[in-house]
């Protein structure tokens, strides 16, 4: 059997048209309910909380609450890695509130460290004789005396006093170390030193009974170097001892600056009853002593080298007889010269006496 049909290709296509418009039509649809929805969730999970996140971090920016970004970021919960930024955030929010805490006591405490340092270098400085000239009714010498110290305190200290009328004692000294502790044995040595020199005896002497009092009461092994001269005034005979500490230079009159190298006695607190050997010199009128601590000598430059003792007498025979201020001065400043930009790390300490007699 065969059947025929008969339609018209028109009414085909009208057909197949409809059929696709209205599938193109349920795709857009269905397409645009997707990108919504995609939009949304994207809105949810990765725009909003990131919005949040950088709304909290600027108001920590500004307000430094960690609290308030803690508890405002533990308010992001989209299960994924900007949840895990969030968290990264919050644990950072804290760990810097604690550094900054941290700083402000260290600061605080720094700060209090730094008032007590610079009251004690202000004591420091009060126990060492700074009024120049020193005894404007005698006649008979002329001293003066400089201390730069490397720390806010040092270890490193001078004196000079008349024992009598006719008696000028004078002293140089450097203490084992820096900071504090060395301040402070600083102080009890000079007052050792000042207590026995007034009670009489000469250098040897002298240091010995320091000596021995230092060894009774250092707990530290600490120890000092001394150089301590007695300078008789109506005579110019100085009877000195050098208890390990730098070689002096002296000038005689018209001539120019020599080191000395006398022989050294061990330093003061070392060890008890050390005997300590003597050195007498005449002075005549217009000859210069210059005694000086390890920190001229030692200064080093950025290039890692010492200043020595030819550099120092170098420096003082650049400048004639010339006041005593201006030759430390030069000192000082060839030794800065020679330094540069490179740190101090020891004190620098320099006498000069010039003996004019009676």
């Amino acid at each position: 059997m065969i059947v025929s049909v008969s339609q018209q290709w028109d009414d085909i296509m009208s057909e197949a048209i409809a059929v696709t418009a209205a599938s193109g039509l349920a795709v857009s649809v269905l397409f645009i309910l997707i990108v919504i929805r995609t939009v949304r969730l994207i809105s949810k999970y990765v725009v909003r909380p990131i919005k949040m996140e950088e709304a909290v971090l600027a108001e920590y920016v500004r307000d430094k609450d960690p609290e308030k970004v803690i508890t405002s970021l533990s308010e992001v919960k989209c299960r994924n890695e900007i949840e895990t930024l969030a968290e990264n955030f919050s644990y950072m929010a804290a760990e810097i509130d604690t550094h900054i805490k941290t700083v402000r006591a260290v600061t605080a405490e720094k700060e209090r460290i730094g008032a007590e340092l610079d009251m004690a270098a202000k004591i420091q400085a009060s126990q060492l004789p700074s009024t120049f000239p020193a005894f404007p009714d005698r006649t008979e010498f002329d001293i003066y005396a400089s201390m730069d110290p490397a720390k806010e305190v040092g270890g490193d200290f001078y004196d000079f006093f008349l024992i009598d009328d006719d008696h000028l004692a004078v002293v140089i000294a450097d203490v084992s170390g820096k900071g504090v502790p060395a301040a402070l044995f600083m102080m009890s040595s000079k007052m050792l030193i000042n207590s026995f020199a007034l009670s009489g005896g000469r250098p040897s002497e002298i240091l010995g009974a320091v000596n021995n009092m230092l060894c009774e009461r250092s707990a530290d092994d600490m120890f000092v170097t001394v150089w301590l001269g007695i300078l008789e005034l109506s005579t110019g005979k100085l009877t000195s001892t050098n208890a390990g500490h730098e070689n002096p230079a002296i000038k005689k009159a018209g001539g120019s600056f020599e080191i000395l190298k006398d022989r050294h006695s061990p330093v003061v607190a070392a060890m008890p009853d050390i005997p300590y050997r003597e050195q007498v010199m005449q002075l005549e009128p217009g000859d210069t002593l210059f005694v000086y601590t390890d920190g001229v000598p030692e200064a080093t430059s950025a290039q890692v080298e010492l200043f020595g003792e030819e550099r120092l007498s170098k420096a003082l025979n650049s400048v004639g007889d010339v006041p005593l201020e201006k030759l430390l001065d030069t000192v000082n400043s060839a030794v800065s010269d020679f330094v540069g930009d490179a740190p101090q790390f020891d004190d620098l300490t320099m006498l000069a006496l010039r003996y004019n007699g009676k």
